[in-house]
């Protein structure tokens, strides 16, 4: 996957829907096959202002990123051959940079 976004919504989305959001973290882990970071986003405020304050990872409750973190140790337990390495949380900074680059390799592709 090129880029691997979790958007927080208050609401239930149907898996694979499309929402304009805006970064907020990232997560960054490697598994089996290598580097594989997860960016952490909002909706943008036209489409939830619940959110119009939280500008990084860190202004979302902590157990919520307890949570994310936990899930995503876990996600790939029992899958034989599989594993996970949690390797800590970056600010939206890093998941914008991450963004970018994902996005000037699928030019290249």
């Amino acid at each position: 996957d090129p880029v691997d976004v979790l958007v927080v919504s208050r609401i239930p989305v149907v898996p694979g829907a499309v929402i304009r959001s805006r970064p907020i973290g990232v997560l960054m882990m490697h598994d089996e096959a290598g580097q594989d970071e997860k960016i952490l986003a909002v909706p943008v405020e036209k489409l939830n202002p619940y959110y119009k304050n939280v500008q990084n990872y860190t202004d979302m409750p902590d157990i919520l990123i307890q949570r994310i973190t936990h899930f995503f140790e876990h996600y790939k337990d029992l899958e034989e051959g599989k594993w996970v390495k949690v390797d800590g949380w970056q600010d939206a900074s890093v998941a914008r940079e991450l963004i970018m680059k994902a996005i000037e390799a699928g030019k290249r592709a």
